[in-house]
């Protein structure tokens, strides 16, 4: 077979055109393999990811119910404490003793809705048929209010901080 022989050159061409082809579906083939891999790498991660957040969604939960039972606990037992601590004798003369102005009253109830008090009511010196026990059993709900609130907000700053470090790639 000589150099010049067309079937020489066409089974040349064929053979290129045979190789070129097997490489080129080869690599198509290995591409696709890669890409499969890489899509089921990253649905593994987003399994984790979601894994940890969960996670830390339900620790933070659990914190925080212990949480608020605790709150809940303290200022219930407070109550029983008083309650069981100071006769009711006591408490009724107190209340009888003490007398609430107008102008406290106006002035709390201002600070609660967050307004500024009106004039009028800062001159009233009448009494106002409120009692030393109510003011005080006021002042405990708000005050249970008030580190309930706080403790949420304090949760939720652990929640929104787990979620962000189990959020990170591992």
């Amino acid at each position: 077979m000589s150099l010049l022989d067309p079937r020489f050159w066409g089974g040349a061409i064929l053979a290129l055109v045979l190789a070129f082809g097997l490489g080129y579906g080869a690599g198509t083939l290995h591409r696709l393999h890669v890409e499969r891999s890489r899509a089921l790498q990253a649905k593994v991660v987003a399994a984790q990811t979601e894994t940890r957040q969960a996670n830390v969604t339900a620790q933070v939960g659990d914190q925080a119910a212990q949480a608020q039972t605790r709150i809940q606990t303290v200022f219930r037992d407070r109550i029983l404490y008083r309650d069981r601590e100071v006769p009711h004798e006591v408490v009724v003369h107190d209340d009888a003793a003490c007398r609430i102005p107008g102008r406290f009253v106006g002035m709390w109830n201002s600070a609660n809705r967050a307004e500024l008090p009106t004039a009028a009511g800062l001159l009233d010196e009448a009494a106002s048929g409120v009692v030393l026990s109510d003011v005080e059993a006021q002042h405990e709900r708000e005050a249970e209010a008030f580190h309930a609130n706080a403790q949420q907000l304090k949760d939720l700053q652990a929640w929104v901080a787990g979620q962000i470090e189990a959020s990170q790639p591992r």
